[in-house]
């Protein structure tokens, strides 16, 4: 502690103790909910629950705001669904440094493992949800007016895709970890910074239709890189023909993983003898 090792001997390190990330990831992961009467299946039920809420809201009450879509319940199930890993990966990259004061004091390692376990440790609770969703979305295609949803060689890139939001996750959670350790107050903010960003993704509804054309925001918004992987989930499960996947978009969504993820590295490893610190 209060040592920032040159930036390739701390990039080693994190690497020579990616089996500890895993194994602080895995043990978190099965911990999470073991207090309550359902323990695991929150995991999933909360998506679901809110998935449901949207789908309401957005897929029967307020339907102009996906004009054109075959089934706007699905259209929203995948879009909160994948917004759940960036919100739950954020907020645990946030919160990363102070809930793991002792463990930051007492041994000697990188620190940038710390929110990187958690990060993971959302990636694995993320598996069951992709599941989840596969079979949500399939479901909508029963509902009343929405289009069928049908399995396609596309969904084996489903995995793929949950692997480059989590690298764009652990970038954005880096970036806000270094935050939360000198600002704690931030996590009573960020609630609501999250909630704006579900809005301004378009994971209720398509960010062309309720956008006026010429508005200066408008491209800003259809180009931010949580809005690109939600149009990538969407355009993998391939059953909406205004959606099409393309080389490009895989291009952008990898671009922006591999972009945020080092700059969220190196602006966490830039105060690496903070952490742990009064």
């Amino acid at each position: 502690m209060g040592i920032r090792p040159p930036l390739g001997r701390y990039i080693k390190q994190v690497w020579q103790r990616r089996s500890f990330i895993w194994n602080l990831s895995a043990s978190r992961a099965y911990s999470r909910n073991q207090g309550s009467y359902l323990g695991q299946a929150w995991a999933v039920l909360r998506p679901i629950l809110d998935a449901a809420v949207y789908v309401i809201i957005f897929g029967f009450l307020f339907q102009s705001s996906a004009p054109g879509i075959d089934n706007r319940a699905a259209f929203i199930t995948i879009g909160t669904f994948t917004y759940t890993l960036f919100q739950t990966s954020v907020m645990s990259g946030l919160n990363s440094i102070p809930s793991n004061l002792v463990l930051i004091r007492s041994h000697k390692f990188p620190r940038a493992v710390v929110p990187l376990a958690t990060v993971m440790t959302e990636t694995v609770l993320f598996a069951p949800i992709l599941v989840a969703m596969i079979v949500v979305t399939m479901v909508t295609g029963l509902l009343p007016g929405m289009g069928p949803v049908v399995p396609t060689w596309s969904w084996l890139l489903l995995p793929f895709a949950a692997i480059l939001l989590a690298v764009f996750s652990a970038g954005v959670a880096l970036f806000f970890a270094r935050l939360g350790a000198r600002a704690p107050d931030i996590a009573n903010a960020m609630p609501f910074i999250l909630t704006l960003g579900r809005y301004a993704s378009g994971a209720m509804f398509m960010i062309e239709a309720v956008v006026p054309d010429g508005l200066w925001l408008k491209p800003i918004l259809l180009h931010q890189p949580v809005a690109i992987f939600l149009e990538l989930f969407r355009a993998v499960f391939g059953n909406e023909s205004l959606i099409p996947m393309t080389p490009g978009l895989w291009l952008e969504a990898t671009a922006w993983a591999v972009a945020v993820f080092a700059i969220g590295f190196l602006y966490f490893w830039r105060a690496e003898e903070t952490y742990g610190r009064d």
